[in-house]
């Protein structure tokens, strides 16, 4: 069971990302019904641990064994999606590939295991013309910082 909780008009969500960095290019990927990017990851499951649960995320979603590293930050993180208030805890961390991925030269790529989204290398340099969410993981590995943050981000009027 994920570690997301409905009540009325407001979402609960615990999720965990990484940063896969390789050759000066960061992995992003977007549902195909939206515009926004993130950094691939997904739900935490009750009982998994987050470093546990972004390895199964990216076997999940690319097949790909990656190794979780350093933490890069913890977003606590307050939004509007769907009509619906959103608090979200993301966990982000670095990754490292066990096998490295092809570039595809830039383009946008598919995979049969995760079909409902798009993936993509982007040169860390170039992150800034993407809509990357939330943005202060994009300022972040823009920034080359990689040591340990908290972030609180309220994009809500009431909370």
């Amino acid at each position: 069971m994920d570690a997301v909780f409905h009540v009325e008009h407001q979402v609960f969500n615990y999720r965990v990302a990484g940063g896969l960095i390789q050759d000066g290019y960061v992995l992003i990927h977007r549902s195909k019904l939206e515009s926004h990017w993130s950094l691939p990851g997904g739900r935490v499951k009750l009982g998994e641990d987050a470093r546990t649960s972004l390895k199964r995320e990216m076997v999940e979603e690319l097949a790909l064994d990656v190794e979780a590293l350093n933490h890069l930050c913890t977003i606590e993180n307050f939004f509007t999606y769907n009509e619906k208030n959103i608090h979200e805890v993301g966990l982000y961390f670095e990754m490292h590939a066990r096998h490295p991925l092809s570039l595809h030269n830039g383009e946008e790529f598919t995979v049969e295991e995760a079909e409902r989204l798009v993936f993509k290398w982007v040169p860390l340099k170039d992150l800034g013309d993407y809509k990357l969410y939330p943005e202060v993981i994009k300022n972040k590995l823009m920034t080359y910082c990689f040591t340990s943050d908290y972030f609180f981000v309220n994009d809500l009027q009431n909370v």
